[in-house]
């Protein structure tokens, strides 16, 4: 901002002048390199004429110009800070309309060279940013190009050669100023680096520079004094522990390296040297330079120090066994808080040796999360501002676990040396407080996982929204519960449902953050809060997280389960303001997430209320379906492409009104399963399907076999075995010729019972398969527990090959499997003659999908059997 090169420096003026011609030597500021910089911008002499002319112009505005361009500097605070009193104002008013004049004179002499070079050093000197160069010069370029307009708009050729012209000498002055500044800032980093050099020389405290490996770097003259080092034992930078052998000081050197933590307080002993055994203190700092990490060793020696307090000692025996056998710790510290004489007790206490705690300050064994108010208290003390406090506090064991202590603190001088000394009285209250917590704990945690209870979930959910509040960041509810776990309680007894719902405590506790919290809210419920979040995203994360944590091998009973849940998202503010608000949020979406088929999550949204009503709408309108005939079967024709005929059938639910699809059987059917509708439902698509199975049969020139997906409520609400015989008598269907089939997990809910139906449908000669094999749960054990006829592949790895290694390697192994086990096998989803060959050439020759046929009604396979053949490869 050059106008600002007006104001009054603090620097003389001869100095000012000196500086400047040393700063034009060192850039090359001569004649010659003014002319290449005006070359360069091509500032040629018929751009000198225009400058004059425009000078004439802007002589009439110059007053005005200069006063709008004030009125726009004062509005900065920065700037504003910079200028001072309206008379200053005035002065630099008149000095900046000089200023800008001398920018069009058309003469840039050494004496205008020589001013902006005046311009650059002195807003370096007061601090001024180059960033207000770049808006002021855009100002008077601004006002120039508008002066400009007001005279040549009705000439646009020389008004734009105007314009150029302007440009040209202001990038000129620019850069004369900004390189002036950034030189004379080099100079000043400069300065500086001598100035340190020469205060770390002359430190009355020793220092010691080392790289990253251990090697010294450099050592001040105090330090060799101090060690007796001499200065050519530095050539080629040495290992410090070739100068300075210590196994603890190497040790504080690699923490400090690798944490970054000041390590201070390092007592280290020196034998060998003129004056016998000394003794040296160090602290230890890491820093950077040039991109490489080095280290700070600042070292005292503390000799004389030390022999006085051995020969205070001496002369203390008596005070010493008293100190020494008392009941509770108690230690002599330093102003610094060193433990400077410790007692038993104390040793006993925090578990460390008299040495150890000698070595240390009082600080490194105080909690910390106590050590910022325990600090203030004793700096109060050593200020005279209190002349004793007692508080409990926490103390560090030496192996690092917390003790509860009343600390009783009081100052005292020294007599001989005056020096103030802390003394500390430390009780150990841990028992105390284990009770306390116990009993706190009963009120706040669940009796049976451990986990926060609801008081103490709506306390820390209150705390969380309330941090949120005061950093602008979010919080996120998760409310989780497990999916089908009734059914756990069911079969293998509440005992194995208590040992589930630790297992699952567990498995969440160690999947979040510390700062998280997850608390049962009831049964088989959970509830997270996640304080701090920057977005929904970091919740989703965590969410697929705790999904994949549930969803592993868990052994109840003698029965592995893969246990699964169903999460609802809740996000303050967006969903509530307050505990009770996230917490129905989250319960709301949870829902959502079970509707969906449980191991899920769902985020909270608005239209959530809205889509339960839809919820009840679609149910109400699947009762009035079932009623009113509205479902229908279609049927999909299973090929074996090595006869190209049609060898069975799979019966597929439709809802249909008025020729037209109602709802994809996708959307209805899990509500259908989530509202037991699924019961009437699936007795109707059965009994239909066997009704149809019969009439087909008679049509079919070869054995036809018909597929109906049963559903896990099927086999639990009712006796299956049974409605299915009735059925066969009243519909004349071949049992033979019926294959149901159903999913894995119905074997691992209800395997007892499971396999009891199984049992008595495979006795009736009815065949069972299972459906959309390994995409659940099921296990090679179960394939040889359970009467299987057939597998059934599922479509999402029949879409992958052959191009998909992993989905080919999958689907060549149920292949294999069901060969070695003597099952039937059926690839699902067959769409293209690539899938077709892979599958044929691996030994699966049943198929069924797009490439063979789509479902359709009764009366278009009717029409197919009647055909007699039907080419597969077609």
């Amino acid at each position: 901002m050059v106008q600002h090169a007006q104001l009054e420096s603090p620097i003389p003026a001869t100095t000012l002048d000196e500086t400047v011609d040393t700063i034009g030597r060192e850039i090359g500021l001569d004649q010659q390199e003014v002319a290449e910089r005006m070359a360069f911008l091509e500032l040629r002499p018929e751009d000198l004429v225009l400058l004059r002319e425009l000078h004439a112009l802007a002589a009439q505005d110059s007053d005005t110009f200069s006063d709008g361009f004030y009125e726009h500097i004062l509005a900065f605070p920065q700037l504003r800070s910079l200028v001072g009193d309206d008379s200053t104002i005035q002065r630099l008013k008149h000095a900046q309309a000089a200023y800008f004049r001398s920018l069009t004179a058309g003469d840039y002499d050494g004496g205008y060279i020589r001013d902006r070079l005046r311009v650059g050093l002195v807003h370096q000197r007061i601090g001024l940013e180059p960033k207000w160069y770049i808006g002021a010069y855009r100002k008077y370029v601004s006002g120039m190009f508008e002066l400009l307009w007001s005279h040549f708009h009705d000439d646009p050729a020389r008004f734009r050669a105007m314009c150029d012209c302007v440009l040209k000498v202001v990038c000129l002055d620019m850069g004369l100023a900004l390189d002036t500044y950034a030189h004379a800032d080099q100079r000043s980093v400069v300065q500086h680096q001598n100035y340190l050099e020469q205060i770390i020389g002359g430190m009355p405290a020793g220092l010691i520079v080392t790289d990253g490996g251990g090697r010294v770097r450099s050592i001040n003259q105090t330090m060799r004094d101090m060690l007796g080092i001499p200065e050519d034992a530095l050539a080629g930078q040495p290992a410090l522990d070739a100068l300075l052998p210590s196994h603890e000081l190497a040790e504080r050197m690699e923490a400090a390296l690798a944490s970054g933590a000041p390590q201070d307080g390092i007592v280290i002993t020196v034998d060998g040297h003129a004056d016998g055994v000394r003794y040296f203190e160090f602290n230890i700092r890491r820093t950077r330079q040039a991109d490489e990490q080095i280290l700070l060793l600042i070292g005292h020696d503390i000799t004389f120090r030390r022999q006085a307090r051995l020969r205070l000692q001496e002369s203390e025996e008596f005070f010493r066994l008293t100190f020494t056998q008392a009941a509770v710790g108690i230690a002599l510290l330093s102003r610094e808080g060193r433990f400077v004489r410790v007692n038993r007790k104390l040793t006993q206490i925090v578990g460390y040796t008299e040495i150890e705690l000698l070595q240390r300050f009082v600080h490194q064994i105080t909690y910390q999360n106590d050590l910022l108010e325990d600090r203030a208290l004793l700096r109060q003390l050593i200020d005279g501002e209190i002349r004793d406090f007692r508080r409990e506090t926490r103390f560090v064991s030496k192996r690092g676990s917390p003790i509860w202590v009343t600390v009783s603190a009081s100052a005292m001088r020294e007599a001989l040396s005056g020096e103030l000394r802390l003394i500390i009285a430390v009780e150990d209250i841990s028992r105390r407080k284990q009770a306390e917590e116990a009993l706190l704990r009963m009120a706040n945690h669940d009796a049976l996982t451990g986990l926060p209870n609801r008081i103490l979930l709506q306390d820390r959910l209150s705390h969380a929204i309330a941090q949120a509040q005061r950093n602008g960041r979010l919080v996120g509810v998760m409310f989780i519960d497990l999916d089908r776990f009734k059914h756990v309680n069911d079969s293998l007894g509440h005992e194995a449902g208590d040992q589930m719902i630790i297992e699952i405590a567990r498995r969440l506790s160690r999947s979040l953050r510390e700062s998280d919290t997850v608390a049962r809210q009831g049964g088989d419920e959970f509830v997270v809060v996640l304080p701090d979040l920057a977005g929904a995203d970091d919740a989703a994360m965590v969410a697929r997280k705790v999904l994949g944590e549930l969803f592993q091998p868990l052994m109840l009973a003698g029965n592995e389960l893969f246990p699964t849940g169903s999460i609802g998202i809740a996000i303050y503010p967006r969903d509530g303001q307050d505990p009770t608000a996230l917490l129905k949020a989250a319960d709301t979406a949870m829902y959502r997430s079970k509707a969906n088929g449980g191991n899920h999550f769902h985020f909270y949204t608005e239209d959530l209320g809205m889509r339960a009503e839809e919820h009840l709408l679609v149910e109400a309108r699947l009762q009035r379906a079932l009623q009113r005939g509205e479902l229908r079967l279609h049927y999909q024709p299973q090929f074996d492409v090595a006869s190209g005929r049609i060898v069975g059938l799979e019966a597929l639910l439709r809802w249909e009104a008025g020729g037209r699809e109602v709802l994809a059987a996708a959307e209805f059917i899990p509500l259908a399963e989530e509202t037991g509708l699924i019961v009437p439902i699936g007795e109707w698509a059965l009994a239909t399907a066997m009704r149809q199975l019969a009439a087909f049969s008679r049509l079919a020139p070869a054995p036809l076999r018909m597929s109906v997906n049963v559903s896990a409520r099927q086999f639990h609400q009712q006796d299956i075995a049974a409605g299915i015989e009735r059925l066969l008598a009243d519909t004349g269907c071949d049992p033979g010729a019926l294959t149901l089939e159903i999913t894995e997990t119905l074997l691992m809910e209800s395997p007892g019972a499971a396999a009891e139906a199984m049992a008595r449908l495979s006795r009736l000669g009815i065949q069972l398969a299972i459906d959309d094999f390994c995409t659940g749960y099921s296990s090679l054990a179960n394939l040889r527990r359970f009467p299987i006829h057939g597998l059934k592949i599922d479509r999402s790895f029949i879409a992958d090959i052959p191009d998909d290694d992993d989905a080919a390697a999958i689907v060549h192994a149920v292949i294999a499997l069901a060969g070695s086990m003597k099952l039937d096998v059926v690839a699902v989803g067959v769409e293209t003659a690539a899938q077709q060959a892979f599958l044929e050439a691996h030994g699966c020759h049943r198929m069924q999908g797009y490439r063979f046929g789509r479902p359709v009604p009764a009366e278009e396979i009717e029409r197919m059997l009647r055909q007699g053949c039907v080419d597969a490869a077609a």
